[in-house]
């Protein structure tokens, strides 16, 4: 098959197929099977063919693939372009004995080996150690432990994250390493997923804990050198809600003390714990509170890929919303001093959440969105700007029947903006079957406009106008109303 990458050399450009036919070595013995392939690989430095007899070889007869790897390593030699395939590309059906072989080989790989073959041993792991401690627990650990020891050994290159720079115009974007996208790129990261992913199905009850076999490793990894440390805790306390209902002993000494900000494994365990699915469980939200609400601002000071803070505010609102009663949850005035502390993007990032909470939950609107944006948000003129009210027009208009009363808890943050147009187009048509927002509500929809429509336009307004002409078609008694004549009169005069 030919691989979609275009090569140049000097004049000379191709496309470059892989031939993994074993033809040429398959009936070798074993003992010259990787100096044979070695030979060919010097010999194609110039062809636009990548033979790849080893790989075939391993697909069509592992065992005797592995016979020859086992040959080499006696005399020293554990090549990383045949051990990779030897290891990424096994064949899943294999028969118990060669499978056992394999794994035997794992163990009695050399630490320059291991180190060498991190990236993909421990890819290996994270796809195959739960079937491996099916077909035998007591190698299966063997091999990770094994492996584990290899990586560490090779101190802190050797845990550093596979994920590389972002080149941004040309130049270098700085962004810090110590998160949960480098975590899940690293071997150490890899192999802390790895466990997670052979946690027994019964330790699902509250209460039921986490095996010994498996968070006596994951602490090993705690102190991994370099990178690796940070790796395991982002991958860990991504679980921290499953893992404080199963286990909250061991929760609490691991990881919550951790979530301090002042803690040195802060970055990596709250960038972990924000890529959780799920909102902060109570018991969580209860042990961490002071740490939350002096979140936002020590987000902001750090060099994430992605703006998190966002998330913290959700998780923040849903708690405030959800559980208002809980002493977990924050406060009327704790919610108000969140918000402060966002930027504008992410003000109004959450208004616009705050949409989708509204419409995807039963009575939303009223029993949730309603009460926040009335009890918590910040009164002061600095937080009403232009791109605040562009977000509250979009979320006024998903708001469907309840368009007047989310508009009344919505309205005191409403100042005139220049630009309109492109807001509107929802009131101005029929969407999905339903009618035009100013032909069922025209008296809100007045009071929206007038809100919003500075004194004196610099620009027409064709949106305006459509709008003014709907509601004086729905409900002619507006159009002697003084709003509607301001507004008229700004169309007219431009």
């Amino acid at each position: 098959w030919a691989t979609s990458v275009v090569i140049n050399w000097g004049s000379r450009t191709g496309w470059v197929r892989t031939d993994e036919k074993p033809d040429i070595i398959l009936d070798l013995p074993a003992n010259e099977i990787i100096p044979k392939v070695k030979e060919i690989l010097k010999r194609e430095d110039d062809s636009f063919t990548s033979r790849q007899p080893f790989v075939g070889l391993i697909k069509e007869n592992p065992r005797k693939a592995l016979s020859a790897l086992a040959i080499a390593g006696r005399g020293g030699d554990y090549p990383k372009e045949f051990w990779s395939p030897m290891i990424s590309e096994l064949p899943k059906d294999l028969k118990p004995r060669v499978r056992r072989v394999f794994l035997n080989r794992i163990v009695r790989l050399p630490v320059t080996a291991l180190v060498e073959l991190r990236h993909t041993l421990s890819n290996w792991l994270e796809q195959n150690l739960a079937a491996t401690l099916e077909f035998d627990e007591d190698l299966g650990w063997a091999v990770y432990d094994h492996v584990i020891e290899g990586i560490l050994s090779g101190g802190a290159d050797a845990t550093r994250s596979g994920f590389g720079e972002v080149i941004r115009n040309g130049e270098v974007v700085i962004q810090s390493r110590r998160t949960f996208s480098h975590a899940i790129n690293g071997p150490v990261g890899k192999c802390t997923q790895a466990l997670f992913q052979v946690m027994p199905s019964e330790e699902k009850k509250a209460g039921s804990l986490i095996p010994y076999s498996i968070k006596s490793r994951i602490e090993r990894l705690f102190t991994a050198p370099g990178e690796g440390a940070d790796h395991t805790i982002a991958i860990t306390t991504r679980n921290l809600n499953w893992l404080m209902f199963v286990d909250p002993a061991w929760a609490k000494e691991w990881l919550i003390p951790i979530l301090d900000l002042k803690h040195p494994a802060a970055e990596p365990a709250w960038n972990g714990y924000l890529h959780c699915n799920d909102m902060p469980s109570i018991a969580v939200a209860e042990l961490i509170k002071p740490y939350f609400l002096n979140l936002i601002p020590w987000i902001e000071s750090l060099s994430w890929e992605k703006n998190y803070s966002v998330r913290a505010s959700q998780w923040l609102g849903l708690m405030r919303m959800f559980h208002p009663d809980e002493p977990s949850s924050p406060s009327r005035n704790e919610m108000r001093s969140i918000l402060r502390e966002l930027s504008d993007e992410a003000r109004n990032r959450f208004i616009s959440w705050l949409g989708l909470v509204g419409q995807k939950n039963e009575s939303g609107w009223v029993k949730y969105v309603i009460p926040l944006i009335r009890e918590d948000w910040p009164k002061e003129r600095q937080y009403r700007t232009t791109s605040s009210v562009k977000a509250w027009v979009g979320l006024l208009d998903d708001t469907g029947d309840k368009f007047p009363e989310v508009y009344d808890s919505v309205k005191t943050y409403l100042v005139p903006i220049e630009t309109i147009d492109h807001l509107f187009y929802r009131f101005t048509r029929e969407l999905g079957g339903k009618e035009a927002i100013a032909a069922i509500f025209p008296e809100t929809t007045l009071d929206l406009m007038d809100k919003i429509t500075p004194q004196i336009f610099t620009r027409t307004s064709g949106e305006l106008q459509k709008i003014l002409e709907l509601i004086g078609d729905t409900d002619t008694s507006l159009i002697k109303d003084s709003r509607y004549l301001r507004l008229i009169a700004l169309v007219e005069k431009n």
